[in-house]
């Protein structure tokens, strides 16, 4: 498999979709950025979107702030939502598990809310 590398100082997830998702019912990585965020403040849970990386953090306020990032990632042919699990070194490297398809914000919103509300508790 080849990789390619964008140029320095240009965002290689901007623009179009991901290749995996070109389709007319694949969403595109800035679509999927927004509807994830749009989803997570629903929820009542601040969003910060990260467009050159594709992720998104999502904070729960509180005594102690939380933060988990969810990243924009192929898997399984089409885009997901990876969350990011760097704070648990009982998983490898590196530090990510698949969470939902991009195409379903909901059901990726709703996982790291319960992430969130399972540290805080």
């Amino acid at each position: 498999m080849t990789v390619g590398t964008p140029p320095g100082g240009t965002s290689g997830l901007a623009a179009r979709g991901h290749t995996l998702d070109s389709g007319a019912d694949g969403p595109h990585w800035s679509s999927a950025l927004s509807g994830l965020s749009a989803e997570l403040r629903s929820m009542g849970v601040r969003a910060r979107t990260d467009r050159v990386v594709g992720a998104v953090d999502a904070v729960a306020d509180g005594p102690r702030p939380r933060v988990q990032q969810a990243l924009l990632r192929p898997h399984r042919g089409r885009l997901w939502w990876w969350l990011d699990c760097g704070a648990d070194p009982a998983l490898p490297p590196p530090h990510r598990t698949p969470l939902a398809p991009a195409a379903r914000p909901a059901e990726a919103a709703r996982r790291i809310a319960r992430v969130l509300r399972a540290r805080h508790g």
